[in-house]
Order: C-alpha cells, then structure tokens, then sequence
C-alpha cells in the first residue's frame, strides 16, 4: 500500500482551542488596525494585499500579479521590486510582521486595551512600539 494511500485514511489533525482562538485573535485585531491605517491613508488595501500574499508564498512578482492584474510577467519583476520598496508596503508589512509575533496573551490584552481605550489609542500605541521601541 501507497503512504499517501495510507495517510489518506486518516483526517486531518484539527487544530486546539488555543491554536484557533490565537488565529482568531490575531486575525481581529489584525483587521482593526489595518482599517483604521486606511482610515488614516497610511496604507492601502492593495498594499495590504501585496504583503498578504507575499508573506503567504515568498514571491514578489507573483504577489504583485495578484494584486496587479493589468500587469504583464515582464515587467511584474521590474515592479515588484520597486513596489516593495514603498512606504505603504513598508508600514503594512511591518505592522503585519510585528502582530503575527506576538503572543496569544499580548493578543489578549490587546483586544482589552482596544474595547477599553478605542482602536485610534491602540494604533498610537502600536506605531510607537513598532517604530520607536518603546
């Protein structure tokens, strides 16, 4: 019998409340913060776009095509580099890369310090810790 044959028996490992509740946790305040960085036009959702599914595959050129239909594969190389480059990109990446390292607790409080305190607060905050250090 195949591996795959074998492996195909079994059905898929679901994920731990822990696990699904730090997605869901992420994914909320995720889309909190981004659309209140639209709101502010620090980015924008085709940028956001670009570094979701850059950071999903690795790719540029492809990302840039996914987002950027028009765009043909020649010139997609050229302007992905310099799209990536772009201090939309740069903001929505670092945002997104900082939030997806925290911790489900950090999440947690997070999601408190928003309903407490309002999401423009928490996006002052975030911006200080991300770009400043504190």
């Amino acid at each position: 019998m195949d591996i795959y044959q074998y492996m195909a028996r079994f059905k898929p490992r679901e994920k731990t409340y822990a696990e699904r509740e730090n997605s869901m946790f992420y994914v909320y305040v995720h889309e909190l913060v981004t659309s209140e960085l639209i709101k502010r036009k620090l980015i924008t959702r085709k940028s956001m776009q670009f570094v979701i599914s850059y950071t999903t595959h690795g790719n540029k050129t492809r990302a840039y095509l996914e987002t950027h239909p028009m765009a043909s594969k020649r010139t997609a190389n050229v302007n992905a580099n310099k799209y990536y480059k772009r201090f939309d990109v740069y903001v929505s990446q670092s945002v997104t890369m900082y939030l997806f390292h925290k911790s489900r607790l950090e999440l947690a409080w997070a999601v408190k310090y928003i309903n407490v305190h309002g999401i423009e607060r928490y996006v002052n905050k975030l911006i200080l810790e991300v770009w400043k250090g504190e």
